[in-house]
C-alpha cells in the first residue's frame, strides 16, 4: 500500500511538472499570433497615408467591411465625372487645335486622367486580390511560414540570423515609407497648385468685376461653351467645377493607391530575396553544426519556392496593366517638357507648375523602373549566394542540392511590361530619350 501511494505521489508530481513545462510553451505559442498581429498593425501604420488616399477614391485596402459597397459607388461617381469632363477638354482641343502651346496641357491632363481611371477600374474589379497581397506583406507571411527560422531555433545561429532578417525587412519598410511620402507630397502639391490657383482667380474676379458675367477659370484647362462666361452662378459654374475637380483629384490620388501598393509589394519582395540570400550564405557557417546543414539547405530551398511564387504573383498582377502607363507617359513627358520650355520665356508660374507636374507624373515611371531594377538585382544575388557558400567542403547530398539550386536560380526573377520589355533602369533611360524626341518634334512643328 505504501509503495502504491508513493508511486501515485510521484506520478502526480510528474504530471504537475509536465503541466508547468507546458504552460510556458502554450504562452509562447499564444504570443506568436499576438506578435504577428502587432507587426501587421505596425506595417499598416507605416503606409497609413496610402490607405487613406485609397479610401478617398473609393477602395478599401484593409479588411472588407459593410461600407465597401458605398466606397465602390463613390469610386464609380469619380470615374464617371472624370470621363464626363472630357467634354470640356474636347471643346478646348477643337477650338485651339492650331495653337499647340494652348492645348498641350489639356492633352497631358487628359492622358493622365485616362491612366488613373484604368487603374481605378482595375481596383474595382479585383479588390480582394490586392487586399490579400497587402495583408501577406504586412504580416510577413512568408517569413512566418519559413521552416528555417523554426529549424534553427535551438542552434547558435538563431539569434544573429533572426536579427539580420529583421534588419533587412525593417530597411525595406523604411525605403517604402520614404518613397510613399515623396510621391504623396508631389501629388498633393500639384493638386493644390491647380485648384487653389483657379479658386483664387475666380474669387478675385468675383470681388472686382460684375458678379454675373465674368469668365471663370476651372481647375484644369477646359472649355464649356455657353457656361464659362456667366460668373459663379448656379449651375453654370458649379457643375463644370465638380467635373474638373473630380478629374483633377482622380489624376492625383487615383493612382496613389495602385502605385504605392506596387512599391510595398516590390520592396517587400526585395527584402525577402535579400534575407534568403543571407540565409543561404550562412548555410556553411560555423554556427550551424555539420549534421544539420543538409536540412538547413532544404529549408532554404523551401523558402526559395515561396519567394518565387510571390514574385510570380506580383509580376502577373502588374505586367499587363502597366503597359498603358508606359505608353501614355512617353507622350505626357514630351508635352510637359514642351510646356516648360514655353513657360520659361512667358510665365514662370507655368514653368513651376510643369515642374511639379513632372515630379508627380514622371515619378510614376521612376517607381516602376527603379524598384523593378532593385527587384532584378536582388534576384541575381540568390544564385551567387548558393555558389559562394563553402559547398565544396560539405557532404555529397549538400553538394547535390547546391548544384541543383544554382541551375534553378539562374532563371532570375523580373517584372515585365506586358510582353515588350522589363521594368529596369535601361527602360527608364530609353523612355527619357523617346520623350525628348517628342519634345523636339513639337518644337519643330511650332517653329514652322
Amino acid at each position: 500500500m505504501r509503495r502504491t501511494k508513493m508511486k501515485e505521489e510521484h506520478q502526480d508530481k510528474d504530471k504537475e511538472e509536465e503541466e508547468e513545462e507546458e504552460v510556458p510553451q502554450q504562452l509562447q505559442e499564444a504570443g506568436q499570433p499576438g506578435e504577428a498581429k502587432a507587426l501587421e498593425e505596425l506595417n499598416y501604420h507605416r503606409i497609413r497615408e496610402m490607405i487613406r488616399a485609397s479610401w478617398s477614391v473609393g477602395y478599401n485596402m484593409k479588411k472588407p467591411t459593410r461600407w465597401d459597397v458605398l466606397l465602390k459607388l463613390w469610386s464609380i461617381v469619380l470615374i464617371a465625372s472624370s470621363l464626363a469632363s472630357y467634354y470640356g477638354h474636347w471643346h478646348l482641343f477643337i477650338k485651339y487645335i492650331h495653337d499647340i502651346p494652348r492645348i498641350t496641357e489639356t492633352v497631358s491632363t487628359t492622358f493622365q486622367c485616362l491612366i488613373a481611371c484604368v487603374k481605378m477600374v482595375y481596383f474595382l474589379l479585383a479588390p480582394r486580390k490586392f487586399y490579400v497581397l497587402l495583408r501577406r506583406v504586412c504580416c510577413h507571411e512568408l517569413l512566418q511560414e519559413c521552416e528555417l527560422l523554426k529549424f534553427v531555433a535551438d542552434l547558435p545561429i538563431a539569434t544573429p540570423l533572426r536579427r539580420k532578417v529583421d534588419e533587412i525587412m525593417n530597411r525595406s519598410w523604411i525605403n517604402i515609407r520614404r518613397q510613399l511620402l515623396f510621391y504623396l507630397g508631389a501629388c498633393t502639391c500639384i493638386l493644390l497648385n491647380y485648384f487653389v490657383t483657379a479658386l483664387a482667380i475666380n474669387l478675385y474676379r468675383y470681388s472686382t468685376r460684375d458678379q454675373d458675367n465674368f469668365e471663370v477659370v476651372l481647375p484644369l484647362p477646359s472649355l464649356y461653351p455657353g457656361w464659362m462666361d456667366k460668373g459663379m452662378t448656379f449651375p453654370y459654374y458649379y457643375i463644370p467645377l465638380f467635373l474638373e475637380s473630380s478629374n483633377l483629384y482622380v489624376c492625383g490620388m487615383g493612382t496613389v493607391g495602385f502605385d504605392v501598393l506596387f512599391i510595398v509589394l516590390c520592396l517587400h519582395s526585395v527584402g525577402l530575396m535579400q534575407s534568403l540570400s543571407h540565409m543561404i550564405e550562412c548555410s556553411t557557417s560555423s554556427l550551424v553544426p555539420p549534421e544539420h546543414r543538409v536540412e538547413y539547405m532544404r529549408c532554404c530551398i523551401y523558402q526559395y519556392q515561396r519567394v518565387a511564387a510571390f514574385a510570380s504573383d506580383l509580376n502577373n498582377t502588374y505586367r499587363h496593366m502597366i503597359i498603358i502607363q508606359f505608353m501614355l507617359s512617353l507622350i505626357i513627358w514630351g508635352l510637359i517638357l514642351f510646356q516648360m520650355s514655353i513657360g520659361i520665356a512667358t510665365s514662370i508660374s507655368t514653368t513651376l507648375r510643369m515642374f511639379m507636374y513632372l515630379a508627380a507624373g514622371g515619378y510614376q515611371i521612376v517607381i516602376y523602373c527603379y524598384n523593378g531594377q532593385s527587384f532584378a538585382t536582388a534576384s541575381e544575388r540568390i544564385p551567387k549566394a548558393f555558389y559562394d557558400c563553402s559547398w565544396y567542403a560539405e557532404s555529397r547530398e549538400f553538394r547535390q542540392l547546391t548544384r541543383m539550386m544554382i541551375m534553378r536560380s539562374n532563371q532570375t526573377f523580373s517584372l515585365d511590361i506586358s510582353w515588350f520589355t522589363k521594368m529596369s533602369l535601361p527602360t527608364l533611360m530609353s523612355m527619357v530619350r523617346t520623350s525628348g524626341q517628342y519634345y523636339l518634334l513639337l518644337q519643330n512643328i511650332t517653329q514652322k
